[in-house]
């Protein structure tokens, strides 16, 4: 769904299949957080490779309930927002819930970012509100795997600030071993803890780690969040809204498996 003449990152991952024995690479896990949903990638990969992948403008390939074919199922995992604005908080409790439980359990030999910054705050295409701090957390949680083999390719971005100030957090969170000095502010909707559920439920046959459910703390605390969004957007105070709501959005991830 995107804009790209060559899919680079599927590429690189066909030529380490082909060369896996030479490389002793076996396992690979693709991690795409760009807006558009990698539906070309999935496609590819969708009876060997782990994907997962982040989406707004949800196709219907990109259903949760889409995750492989054959040997590849379960490592398909798509995270289809339900509304077209994200945070840094609803992009980390998705990957404290469900991206990095996977890659502990999964093991990759490398990891491959198609890194599209389309959902950086500022961006005319995306509308998200992910800031140059949470790209960086984003970033770091997922070098501790792969004896620190990841690749960020970058597939776009539609404002020169916004896409300059989060590659540069990446580079600089590359190349220092640490994230950018920053903080977050605001917690996960209550839509967002809804799709992780979801998507756990959908993948638990295959992954034991979502076996145990969320700790109920957890929902209870952001049900009634929800419920002040609610109120507040009812008196429609849209500057009230917005400094309590972090906007929202998804995500796509895609787990290789060989032999």
């Amino acid at each position: 769904m995107g804009f790209c003449l060559f899919n680079n990152v599927a590429i690189a991952a066909s030529y380490l299949l082909n060369e896996r024995t030479k490389l002793g690479i076996r396992r690979i896990l693709i991690v795409e957080w760009d807006v558009h949903h990698g539906n070309d990638t999935q496609n590819m990969f969708k009876v060997i490779l782990g994907y997962f992948i982040f989406q707004y403008i949800a196709s219907s390939d990109g259903s949760h309930c889409m995750i492989g074919e054959d040997h590849g199922v379960g490592y398909n995992i798509n995270v289809p927002w339900e509304h077209g604005q994200c945070g840094d908080a609803d992009y980390l409790a998705v990957w404290d819930h469900i991206l990095i439980p996977i890659a502990e359990a999964y093991n990759p030999d490398i990891i491959l970012i198609s890194a599209g910054f389309d959902a950086a705050m500022g961006d005319p295409l995306g509308g998200c509100c992910i800031t140059p701090y949470g790209y960086s957390v984003m970033l770091k949680r997922l070098m501790k795997f792969a004896d620190g083999k990841i690749v960020l390719a970058l597939e776009g971005g539609y404002n020169l600030n916004s896409l300059a100030n989060s590659v540069f957090a990446c580079a600089k969170t590359l190349l220092e071993g640490s994230p950018i000095v920053g903080n977050f502010e605001g917690r996960p909707f209550e839509s967002t803890w809804r799709l992780i559920n979801e998507v756990r439920n959908e993948l638990k046959t295959y992954w034991s780690v979502f076996s145990i459910d969320l700790p109920e703390e957890i929902l209870i605390a952001n049900v009634e969040r929800y419920l002040i969004q609610v109120i507040v957007h009812a008196l429609g105070s849209t500057e009230i809204y917005c400094s309590c709501v972090r906007p929202l959005k998804m995500i796509q991830t895609r787990v290789t498996k060989i032999g």
